[in-house]
């Protein structure tokens, strides 16, 4: 019996910066953002954002494949991006003149 396997965890990147007075937080795999007026609600309102995108995408039966186009692979249960690293780069600006 061929029986696709339930995933039942999705691991994401999120990154939250500061835009004048308020908060983005977003989503690199999946292209999702939104903002807040502090940290934790730029946090929360993506969470909302990430439910509403799942929602949908499973209604119209294309989750799956959204998913995988956006580089998540599975990993038993759970499907994640392939590791990488983010780091900080420094560079000397030139001199002026």
């Amino acid at each position: 019996m061929n029986r696709k396997r339930r995933l039942k965890t999705l691991h994401l990147t999120g990154e939250v910066w500061r835009e004048g007075h308020m908060y983005t937080a977003y989503c690199r795999e999946l292209d999702l953002a939104s903002c807040g007026r502090t940290v934790e609600e730029a946090w929360k309102n993506l969470y909302q954002v990430f439910e509403i995108f799942l929602e949908e995408t499973s209604k119209k039966g294309t989750l799956q494949e959204l998913l995988e186009e956006a580089g998540l692979i599975p990993r038993g249960e759970t499907m994640e991006r392939p590791e990488y690293f983010i780091g900080r780069i420094e560079l000397p600006l030139p001199a002026s003149r």
